[in-house]
């Protein structure tokens, strides 16, 4: 049958996008049968796409049906009636009647199911409508397409239309062009009228029906009727687009009609977890009524879990609280103008309509607030101000309050006769609150803040809050007691007391839910709080600038710890062994702690097991010899400006295998023993400005720090692949081993490696010179070098200076195995190496002209030359006038520590032989 075009849009802008979109979706020429769904809010162009697409294939299929109005006809004439449209429009029979809607099924069936056909299903909102019409594929032949338009996503969903298309608002450009087409007949603007299109266009936001009503109602205006009309769209909907994007909220539930109004006028542009939870608050099912409106387009969610509502279904959804009560603004579910709120709040004319208030000044404002202004508003679920001075406090609140959140609020307390049984969320912050009068008894209280009151004093008992999970009482400067009741809410997953100044104690807690502790900064606390049960959910400990001084043995019950950061804390002397049973651990931070001097001893049973590693010749790495305490899962240590005078403590640990990270950093410590080269998948060790280190283990004799550091970067390659070392130590000048020198911003080296050998990894030397006019105490700056092999990017080296730090010449030494390179393979590997590094154009420590830059070669030789037991050996390398070079001093030509003992048994030998 040859099938009649329709006729799409006056002027149809902005649809090659969309048409391109739906080719690639329908793939007509293919023999299955294929369903497409096209949703979106009303206005969108839904409609307009699917005509656009059934003119451009209709005459590539046997029959076709557009019908059209899906919803409006089977609500007014039935389905039986869009069964035999659709049948007549494929088959030709005009005389065709089902009678019934399961006869009209089978008739569907068995007259299409051998045709190619294309169907057009417009504005479906009921799953129904698809069950009757087109049931499933098989109803149709081979190569069938069937096309629904629908604002409700869930019913595509439910049905298993697989591939949906969402149409998108058009662009500015595209809206720019529709408006002027419909304000002017042709596709520019009349001079002087810029600023009013961009006016409209932003207004829209997009949507054509929006573009094509309003540009016909601007045809021919003036420029003051524009601003007029312009100013009249900012306050309500012009009637034709209200009736059609109303169709959309007229067909939710009750549940959803009040979710969404909400949204409409408190919560647009707010998170979606914040949004859910006030929601729940009211007794709505605030999780599936969301994810409804999300379905039929009338709420998004954005990048940021933030609800966004089209400009024009907000306003619609206000329109509709608006016209609850036009004239009288008292009479209202909701209030969120200004001008409303003030009126009913200082007027006391507010009713027993009202709901919902939310008051945003976008600046303060003193505001004479009728004492009794909340009196007659005895259906009052939802209190939001903000931004508002009030020159006194009310004198009684509503009891079915159950959301209240009043930043600043004006009175010491709340209302006497306030009995908010059904209050779930309480946020007074920045307020003048004294004492909690009036709230003792709140059984479904979930949260409540009281951050930054500086008169709050003291809180009560609150052990009849049995459900509350969030106590927030932050920055309460003159806080000095928490009530002991608060250490056994069962339910609390939230304590926070930061900047509680003169805070000392906190009682016991026994607080089997607790996720977030905060205490990290600004208290008086001495003392840790003592742990009473286990509690499995905190997962982090931050403590900063503490006057604290130890933490208690019973810190072992938090077995779900992964983070300890304490940093500042002078008093803090010790940690309890305990603290290594800890089996989650996974960072443990210590840092300028100046007094804490020396790590826990733990148990001996390490350090007998791991006794003998050095003698023995054969080391399995991938043994895992984790137990139950030393930090079993610990993959980062940083124990920085702690004053330790020794780290022998690393010989216990049990994170062997596991242990990535660690910074020693600022402490006095004499030697780092042999057992750092166990930590076999170490990625970073720190050594900066360890002034005291000699030595790199107690058997280094007199060595120099920098022989010594050459005995160790072999043995750090060999055992610790991936293991990046950054060193920084007082001196002006590189290492004698350091060949390859520059004090340029770019360097270029050819290296020709060793014959059978290859890259092991690199030691490069930074030097800055003390220069009082770059660095005073109070300068700090950080900066990076990006280090390129063969022209292929290899690594990112940080380095910094603190205020103060900086006080003479200074090394920076970064030792990076080939195994720590971010992109490296062998095949990169020439005959050659041509190492370059790059600076920041704008960097304020390389731009010093004092500094000096050099670069070491590591490589491995692959042959079986000098030991048969060990044919991977180590050794330094370095090219000098493009010659291969190996040094022969002593103290430089390295060996790994096996090759060390094998040559001494061999040269024992050749002693005796001698003799």
């Amino acid at each position: 049958m040859k099938c009649m075009f329709l006729d799409v849009a006056k002027n149809p802008v902005g649809l090659h996008s969309h048409i391109h979109s739906m080719h690639k979706l329908l793939s007509v020429g293919y023999d299955d049968v294929r369903m497409v769904g096209i949703h979106g809010i009303g206005g969108i162009g839904k409609t307009t796409v699917a005509k656009a697409v059934y003119n451009l294939f209709a005459n590539q299929f046997q029959s076709c049906s557009f019908l059209d109005n899906v919803r409006e006809t089977a609500n007014r004439c039935g389905l039986v009636q869009l069964q035999e449209t659709l049948l007549s429009e494929t088959l030709g029979n005009t005389n065709l009647k089902v009678g019934i809607e399961d006869r009209g099924i089978n008739v569907i069936k068995e007259m299409l199911c051998h045709k190619k056909v294309l169907i057009v299903l417009d504005d479906v909102n009921k799953l129904k409508q698809l069950e009757k019409l087109a049931g499933d594929k098989n109803w149709f032949g081979p190569g069938s397409r069937i096309i629904i338009t629908t604002r409700d996503q869930h019913v595509l969903d439910t049905h298993g239309v697989e591939r949906k298309y969402k149409v998108q608002g058009l662009s500015h450009a595209d809206a720019l062009q529709l408006l002027s087409w419909n304000a002017f007949k042709k596709s520019y603007p009349e001079r002087g009228y810029e600023k009013l299109m961009d006016c409209v266009v932003q207004y829209a936001s997009g949507l054509p029906l929006a573009l094509v009503v309003l540009g016909s109602l601007l045809y021919r205006r003036s420029k003051p009727e524009w601003e007029s009309t312009i100013c009249k769209m900012q306050r309500s909907l012009d009637k034709d687009i209200y009736e059609i994007l109303k169709i959309s909220f007229d067909a939710l539930e009750d549940n959803e009609k009040a979710i969404f109004l909400d949204i409409a006028c408190f919560f647009n542009r707010e998170d979606r977890d914040y949004v859910t939870k006030i929601l729940e608050a009211s007794n709505f099912d605030a999780v599936i009524g969301i994810q409804v409106l999300i379905e039929r387009s009338l709420v998004n969610v954005g990048y940021s879990n933030e609800l966004q509502m089209h400009d024009l279904i907000q306003l619609m959804g206000r329109n509709i609280v608006h016209k609850e009560s036009p004239n009288e603004p008292r009479k209202r579910s909701r209030l969120w103008s200004c001008e409303d709120i003030l009126h009913v709040l200082m007027e006391n004319t507010g009713t027993n309509a009202i709901e919902g208030i939310k008051l945003d000044l976008l600046g303060k404002k003193d505001i004479l607030l009728n004492p009794r202004a909340f009196t007659k508003m005895k259906r009052l679920r939802l209190l939001i101000i903000r931004n508002a001075c009030f020159s006194e406090g009310p004198k009684s609140l509503p009891n079915e309050l159950r959301f209240l959140d009043w930043a600043g609020y004006p009175s010491t307390s709340l209302p006497s006769n306030f009995h908010p049984q059904k209050l779930i969320t309480l946020n007074m912050c920045h307020s003048k609150i004294k004492q909690f009068q009036g709230i003792k008894v709140c059984e479904n209280l979930r949260k409540v803040n009281f951050s930054y009151c500086e008169y709050l004093m003291c809180t009560p008992d609150v052990s009849m809050m049995a459900n509350l999970e969030s106590l927030d009482l932050r920055g309460c400067c003159n806080l000095v007691e928490v009530h002991q009741s608060v250490g056994f809410l069962k339910k609390l997953s939230l304590l926070s007391v930061e900047y509680c100044s003169k805070l000392r104690l906190l009682p016991n807690l026994k607080l089997p839910r607790l996720q977030l502790l905060g205490l990290s900064s600004g208290t008086s606390i001495e003392k840790f709080p003592n742990i009473v049960g286990e509690i499995p959910d905190l997962s982090s400990i931050w403590i900063y600038n503490s006057p604290i001084q130890e933490l208690p043995s019973s810190v072992e019950y938090l077995i779900g710890l992964e983070r300890i950061t304490i940093i500042l804390c002078e008093n803090l002397r010790d940690l309890p062994r305990s603290i290594s049973k800890l089996l989650r651990l996974k960072y443990l931070n210590l840092s300028d702690c100046k007094n804490f001097g020396k790590f826990p001893k733990l148990s001996s049973s390490s350090s007998s097991t791991n006794s003998g590693w050095l003698a023995s010749s054969k080391w399995d790495k991938t043994q895992d010899i984790r137990l139950s305490v030393g930090f079993p899962a610990l993959e980062q240590l940083i124990i920085s400006n702690c004053d330790l005078a020794e780290v022998d403590f690393l010989q216990s640990l049990h994170c062997l295998s596991i242990l990535q990270h660690l910074d020693l950093s600022g402490n006095n410590f004499v030697s780092v023993p042999a057992c750092i080269f166990r930590f076999t998948h170490l990625q970073s060790l720190k050594l900066i400005d360890c002034e005291g280190l000699r030595q790199m283990n107690a058997s280094s004799g007199g060595k120099s720090f920098i022989d010594n550091l050459t005995m160790m970067i072999p043995m750090l390659y060999r055992f610790c692949e991936k293991m990046r070392t950054t060193i920084r130590i007082r001196g002006g000048e590189l290492p004698e081993w350091f060949i390859h020198k520059s004090r340029k911003n770019y360097m270029c080296f050819r290296v020709p490696p060793p014959k059978r050998a290859k890259l092991a990894g690199l030691v490069i030397g930074i030097v800055f010179k003390h220069e009082d006019d770059h660095f005073g105490p109070s300068h700090s700056s950080a900066s990076t070098t990006m280090v390129y092999i063969n022209g292929i990017f290899v690594e990112n080296l940080e380095y910094y200076t603190l205020g103060g730090v900086l006080e003479s010449d200074c090394v920076w030494l970064y030792c990076v195995p080939c195994g720590a390179f971010n992109r490296w393979d062998e095949k990169n590997e020439g005959d050659h190496f041509d190492i370059s590094f790059e600076f920041p154009c704008k960097d304020p420590i390389a731009d010093v002209d004092t500094n000096i830059f050099g670069v070491h070669f590591v490589f491995e030789q692959n042959d079986n030359v000098d030991d048969d037991d060990d044919p991977r050996v180590i050794r330094h390398y370095c090219s000098l006038d493009n010659r291969t070079r190996f040094f022969q001093k002593p103290n430089t030509v390295l060996f790994t520590i096996e090759q060390v003992f094998s040559e001494k048994k061999k040269r024992k030998r050749n002693s005796l032989g001698e003799q």
